[in-house]
């Protein structure tokens, strides 16, 4: 067998060396990646501590529901006002859904009928009215 060279120790030591700093890059690559991958950071996090996270989402919907909701005037809840049931409110709510359609379907109708009366008299003016039936 041959001896090895200087120049190919030399070449070796290069080719340990990179894949030692391979290896290494690639282990800081993983490790920078997974702490800025958010989605597994909050998916990891709820894994360990769901407790803290239920308390947090309660809490913060209960901070929030007292900053959001409308100030109700006193003239709005007036005792002498009336609560509609489910019912009317639902056929309420039926007719708001539906009003624009009703107000296009309305419009045609107008605009027809307006048409056969103006296209009626225009036709009438130029006809003799006074046919003989015989």
């Amino acid at each position: 067998m041959a001896k090895p060279t200087q120049k190919s120790l030399e070449l070796a030591e290069l080719v340990r060396r990179s894949d030692a700093a391979r290896i290494q890059i690639r282990q800081a690559h993983l490790e920078l990646r997974r702490k800025l991958e958010v989605p597994l950071r909050i998916r990891d996090s709820l894994k360990s501590s769901p407790l803290k996270w239920i308390g947090g989402s309660l809490g913060i919907g209960f901070v929030s529901s007292l900053l959001f909701r409308s100030r109700r005037s006193e003239s709005k809840h007036s005792p002498d006002k009336k609560h509609r049931g489910w019912f009317i409110g639902s056929l309420l709510m039926i007719f708001t859904l539906v009003k624009p359609s009703l107000k296009v379907y309305a419009t045609k109708l107008l605009t027809d009928y307006l048409q056969n009366q103006l296209s009626g008299r225009l036709s009438g003016s130029t006809r003799n009215d006074h046919r003989d039936p015989h």
